[in-house]
């Protein structure tokens, strides 16, 4: 018998229980020399604490993955692993299917500096619209849609809404993808519907109508890898560690003075718009490995660190760079510096540029 055919035959829906050791699939794995637990072992019933319905659709997407996008799905897995945890325990705290920690998979694919042309971003692909209502900061410093813990947390909340409004975990799912507005509409117009009868009568948008089949099938995948044939990897993810900051950091020279790499740092920070920390007053807390943090509280303390400050310049009509120089009193070479690829003879009307300067020089 193939394991395709077991597959559909071991086939089982549920396991009500959130943050049960069956319920956190790869984290319930202790030791990676003995024999794999039930959750992840290749014989017996796949629980799940959302039911994923027989729907051939489901199935579909899951042989279509499988078949056409292992690459793909192993890349996924392996990225998740750095927000497991994270996810995991955020919706275990709610008391929510733990399945919802496989959403940024058809989100970003885990890429949490991943941006739709629709103006989404994160591993959440949050809109504005959606994100400042949980109060997540998106300014000219920072956009807190790409940081993991915030995002997750507004996420996991506005998904909880979704299904106190729906009261159906299928249309909580799809309002995500296509807004509530949207489908309070469509469910208007039909009002006997659940999530796969307005699906069945072609009502839903595409793309809505894509997302919850595709999100059910990789979550099957992705509860129980091993069972696919994908590589689950052993390795523990590196702890991080949070400082408090009081002034604006250079993460270039951070990187040099305290012998860490600066993509350690950019990585741990991806809110950050620029390789710059944001003013004092924000309270910014910067996310480095555990195992730096004490060079990197020594080099904040040392004379090798310059306190800078920065400024943002929106560029007017009539701007050139030689100007911003005498206005800010810095050099061209060190706006340029902070600014990578910027070009004196191609400023463009609203672009942002970066400005160091020293406190008493402060303009503005």
């Amino acid at each position: 018998m193939g394991w395709h055919t077991l597959r559909r035959k071991t086939l089982t829906v549920i396991l009500i229980v959130a943050g049960s050791a069956a319920g956190f699939g790869l984290d319930a794995i202790a030791d990676p020399d003995g024999p794999l637990p039930p959750v992840q072992g290749h014989e017996g019933a796949e629980l799940y604490s959302l039911a994923i319905p027989d729907e051939d659709i489901i199935g579909r997407y899951v042989d279509g993955f499988l078949a056409e996008r292992r690459d793909w799905l192993q890349a996924v897995l392996d990225r998740s692993l750095r927000f497991r945890a994270l996810i995991a325990g955020a919706v275990a705290e709610r008391g929510l299917p733990r399945e919802l920690q496989y959403l940024p998979a058809v989100e970003s694919a885990f890429n949490e500096r991943a941006t739709s042309p629709r103006g989404a971003v994160g591993l959440w692909q949050l809109m504005r619209n959606t994100a400042s209502p949980f109060g997540l900061r998106m300014d000219v410093w920072v956009d807190e849609r790409r940081d993991p813990g915030k995002a997750t947390d507004a996420s996991i909340d506005k998904l909880a809404e979704n299904h106190r409004i729906f009261g159906d975990w299928y249309l909580a799912l799809a309002a995500y993808n296509c807004g509530v507005g949207k489908l309070s509409g469509i469910l208007k117009r039909s009002p006997d519907s659940d999530y796969w009868g307005l699906r069945r009568k072609g009502v839903l948008p595409r793309e809505t109508a894509a997302f919850v089949p595709q999100f059910l099938a990789l979550s099957r995948i992705f509860s129980y890898p091993g069972r696919y044939g994908l590589r689950v990897s052993w390795d523990p993810v590196p702890g991080q560690e949070r400082i408090p900051l009081d002034q604006c950091v250079d993460l270039r020279i951070l990187s040099r003075a305290a012998g860490i790499p600066l993509d350690a740092l950019a990585s741990g920070n991806p809110e950050l718009n620029y390789l710059v920390t944001p003013p004092g007053s924000y309270h910014y807390e910067l996310k480095v490995p555990s195992e730096y943090r004490a060079a990197v509280e020594q080099a904040l303390e040392g004379a090798a660190m310059p306190l800078l400050e920065f400024r943002v310049h929106v560029v007017a009509p009539g701007d050139t760079l030689s100007e911003m120089a005498q206005v800010y009193r810095v050099s061209v070479e060190m706006i340029q510096e902070f600014n990578p690829g910027l070009q004196a003879r191609a400023l463009r009307i609203g672009a942002k540029v970066l400005i160091p300067v020293t406190p008493s020089r402060s303009a503005g």
